[in-house]
């Protein structure tokens, strides 16, 4: 297959593009930068196919992807700067990343009738609940800027395509890019104590696992929503600072 990767240079499209490689797939990756610049760690992400491409320009994604004619594409770009997207000067922006860029991609996907999977996250809920929420689950309550971005991002998807993979992920963590293994890494280098909540829970994800799973769902027509974390118990912010 090919296949059309965004945001190649954070975490998680670093490790989906080597796992597209080593199972024999052509990747395609893009990011805002004009050249990968990712970590140069001698993978295959490195040396693959890239394209400079802001999602948030409708004809550029048109262009781009039209050009590639991709059999899939892996939505990983997005705004995730969830603090900062607060900001009343930066929510105009958010939005048009996370719910614009992925308008302008899918509905390129349905003039090529092509495959979309979309990164989504738990925020689109309201982080309340004492049960896992289900992935048909519509009870929607995001509680800030970027959650809702992200929920509108669904929708376009949802909406504009029937061939599509909504996944929601949680607490994110690989070898390339920005997370919170390498802050508090960081953090107990220059600080004596490390303070961290312990009332916030979620499952921390590898991205190396979770690659591997988005490429499964990719290869196979079992479109839908899925959550998607590591197995074993729930831990705080705290728990997993102590792990680390």
């Amino acid at each position: 297959m090919k296949i059309f990767v965004t945001g190649v240079n954070g975490q998680l499209g670093h490790d989906v593009m080597n796992e597209l490689a080593l199972r024999g797939h052509v990747g395609i990756g893009s990011d805002l930068a004009p050249a990968y610049s990712g970590m140069a760690d001698g993978t295959a992400v490195t040396t693959a196919t890239y394209v400079s491409l802001d999602i948030t320009d409708a004809d550029a994604v048109r262009r781009v992807i039209t050009d590639v004619q991709p059999d899939a594409v892996i939505h990983c770009a997005a705004w995730t700067a969830v603090d900062m997207a607060e900001d009343d000067d930066k929510v105009a922006q958010v939005r048009a990343v996370n719910a614009g860029g992925t308008q302008h991609i899918a509905d390129v996907c349905k003039e090529l009738d092509c495959k979309m999977l979309y990164l989504s996250t738990d925020y689109v809920f309201n982080g309340q609940g004492t049960e896992p929420w289900q992935p048909d689950c519509k009870d929607y309550q995001p509680l800030n800027v970027y959650g809702q971005t992200k929920l509108e991002g669904e929708l376009a998807v949802s909406q504009t395509l029937e061939k599509y993979f909504i996944v929601r992920i949680a607490w994110v963590f690989g070898q390339n890019g920005k997370n919170f293994v390498k802050t508090m890494l960081n953090v107990g280098k220059t600080h004596d104590t490390v303070r961290v909540v312990n009332d916030q829970i979620g499952t921390p994800t590898y991205t190396f696992d979770l690659a591997r799973l988005l490429i499964d769902m990719i290869e196979s027509d079992k479109y839908g929503y899925y959550h998607a974390t590591n197995e074993g118990g729930y831990i705080s912010w705290y728990d997993f600072t102590c792990e680390i």
